[in-house]
């Protein structure tokens, strides 16, 4: 048995919650919304491909998709990125 309160902390902490994606995560997974490759990606933010890459894998791994076409829909489900 569970006492009430421990109850509705455990209730409340399997809610889902969207992923928190940093700053920088959400312009790189924007401009994969736009259809920007990760040259251009890292053309636009300063960045190098390899760091783009980063940032998706850690995007894929937050949102729990293995590519940029499901990230991109992941994201949009969760209100992380503006529906077209």
């Amino acid at each position: 048995m569970l006492s009430p309160e421990v109850s509705a902390r455990l209730a409340a902490a399997g809610e889902a919650r969207p992923p928190v994606l940093s700053a920088r995560e959400s312009q790189v997974l924007a401009l994969v919304a736009e259809g920007l490759t990760n040259a251009e990606i890292g053309a636009r933010l300063y960045i190098g491909q390899a760091t783009v890459k980063t940032h998706l894998l850690r995007i894929f791994g937050k949102l729990g998709v293995s590519d940029r076409t499901a990230a991109v829909m992941a994201a949009l489900e969760h209100g992380i990125l503006p529906a077209p």
